[in-house]
């Protein structure tokens, strides 16, 4: 099973009792879960940030694009720093090149033990 779900949660709620997550963690381990993490590296991230919805940037001033582009990588430490707490093993995936069909191909292959065909 691959999930990140509960990176997001424990990053929107940091400073909860961390014995539900605990808990919550050790199930997910015991069915065999394994988080993936994609990022991208700081030099991708104006374009990637303003190709998700070019109409919504194209007004945006460059201090919007670059205060956009910090949160995100902000927010991708965050999720590195919560994945290194994690008892759900977590492998982080660079995303800069956008080949989809190899990441899955990736995915398949390494966890899921299935050869992609």
């Amino acid at each position: 099973m691959l999930e990140r779900f509960h990176l997001n949660h424990r990053v929107a709620f940091s400073d909860a009792d961390p014995t539900e997550i605990a808990m919550l963690e050790e199930q997910l381990a015991a069915l065999g879960a394994h988080c993936v993490l994609l990022t991208i590296s700081p030099e991708a991230a104006k374009e990637r940030i303003q190709s998700r919805t070019p109409a919504e940037w194209a007004g945006k001033s460059d201090e919007e694009i670059e205060q956009a582009c910090r949160e995100l990588l902000l927010t991708q430490e965050r999720l590195r720093e919560q994945a290194r707490s994690s008892k759900v093993p977590t492998t982080e995936i660079n995303t800069d090149r956008k080949q989809w069909d190899e990441l899955a191909r990736e995915l398949l292959e390494g966890w899921c033990g299935h050869d992609g065909k």
